[in-house]
This record gives C-alpha cells, structure tokens and sequence, in this order.
C-alpha cells in the first residue's frame, strides 16, 4: 500500500490500548481460635487469636464478645495475626465471639464468629433469710448434703458451694439471739448453677 508524501504510520491510540483491570480484595474473613482451650470459669480471662489465613496486609482486628458492635481493636503482627486476652465476667455458659479483618488500605473484611464457655466457680449459691423480716442472716451455718461441707454466711447472708452437677439439700442453722434454722428440699444442680434463698425460721422458745 502506498502512503502519500508526508504522511506516517499512526500508533494505536490510548483509547485503543488494552487496560488491565485490577481487581479490589478485601481481606478474607479471620479465623478465631483460642489457643488455651475454649472453656474458662467466670471471673476467668480467655485467650484468643485471629488469624489472616495468609493475608499479611491485614492492618489489624476489631472484634466484640456477645454482641457484634466490634468495639474493640487489637493491631495485627508481620504474619498477619494477633492474641489478646479477654475477661470473660461473671455470664456463664455459651459466648460468641466476632471479628473483622481490616488492611492496610482500610478494606474491611465480612464477619466471622467463633463460641467459648464459661463454666461456674460457685455452682451453688444463695442467701439466708429470716423469715420474720425477710432480711440476710449473717454467719448463719450452711450444711450440704449429702457431702456433708459446712460454710458461713457471709455479710450479705451469701453461702455458695462448687460441687458437681447432681442432686442437693441445704440445712441452716443460727444460733442466734434468736436461734434460726430451716432445709431445703432436694435441689438439681446443673452446668449452668443454682441460686437458691434458703429460709430460716425461729426455733420453738427462742
């Protein structure tokens, strides 16, 4: 083909040119572990990791327990991952746990969640009443059967037992002035606990 004078070959156009796209990633969802166990006693702390599962972009972690507000940010070591250690309280039984990942860029990821239990210190525990005034009975005796374990009320009139899940009665006794006593019936105590108000009554001629 013959070009006229003064004319030349034109180069391919911006337009023309083949763009590559990049695709946007946001981090993968983080897995949740925890590396001592997931079972703690109330009052306890619980250790817990999260994982980037081969993202080392990811900046850090937000994360709540109970509820999924995410209030809470821990930063992210050079692997991608990250431990803290929580205190679980007093709620027993089964907690969930959630969590995002968040990069560099701020990219955050979808939630994931993961559950620990809380099992109970004192899986038996109430107070002394007097039945006459309805108020606590301090340093009241409480005996546990059929184990046979003795405690005091303490100053709220509280006595609490750690025992096995099972089959329970509480007898009560004050000496007094006036003397007090009382019994339960049989009580089932369960992996979640037992509150129970023991009632105590005046001894005949006291």
């Amino acid at each position: 083909m013959l070009l006229a004078a003064g004319s030349a070959l034109l180069a391919p156009t911006a337009s023309a040119a083949v763009t590559r796209s990049v695709e946007t990633k946001v981090p993968l969802p983080p897995t949740i572990s925890f590396p001592n166990g997931d079972s703690v006693v109330e009052g306890g702390q619980l250790a817990v990791r999260f994982d980037a599962n081969g993202h080392t972009k990811v900046a850090s972690y937000r994360y709540s327990v109970d509820r999924t507000s995410l209030g809470s940010t821990v930063p992210a070591g050079r692997d991608g991952s990250a431990n803290v250690t929580i205190d679980v309280g007093n709620v027993s039984g089964n907690r969930p746990i959630y969590a995002v990942a968040v990069d560099r860029q701020g990219r955050i990821s979808s939630m994931t969640a993961n559950s620990f239990t809380v099992s109970v210190l004192w899986s038996l525990r109430g107070r002394a009443l007097d039945i006459t005034t309805f108020l606590p009975v301090v340093g009241a005796t409480i005996r546990l059967e059929p184990v046979g374990i003795e405690v005091v009320t303490d100053s709220d009139g509280v006595f609490q037992f750690a025992v096995d899940p099972g089959l329970y009665s509480l007898a009560g006794t004050y000496a007094g002035p006036p003397s007090l006593s009382g019994s339960s019936q049989q009580l089932e105590v369960d992996g979640q606990g037992l509150w129970f108000d023991l009632l105590l009554f005046p001894d005949s001629g006291s």
